[in-house]
């Protein structure tokens, strides 16, 4: 993977990551209508997220017509896209 994909799938996490301290800020204040918009909107970048994981991993190794060494990886990977 390349730097600039790299960073790009490390700055959604950090977006998850931040959707989900909301999360729990307001859970904090008994503010559950916050927490439910806020969670749909995380379960939505999460779902994106898994997206833009598997598609790397398809662009990487299976298109480039390289064989998958690691069949615990393309396991997971087949497990996620599942998900």
């Amino acid at each position: 993977m390349n730097h600039k994909k790299h960073a790009a799938l490390s700055a959604h996490v950090s977006r998850v990551e931040g959707q989900l301290a909301a999360v729990r800020a307001a859970l904090g204040v008994n503010d559950c209508s916050k927490a439910a918009r806020t969670l749909l909107a995380a379960s939505r970048s999460l779902a994106s997220l898994r997206a833009a994981c598997v598609s790397e991993f398809m662009s990487g190794q299976v298109y480039s017509n390289a064989p998958v060494k690691n069949k615990a990886l393309l396991a997971d990977v087949q497990s996620l896209m599942k998900a």
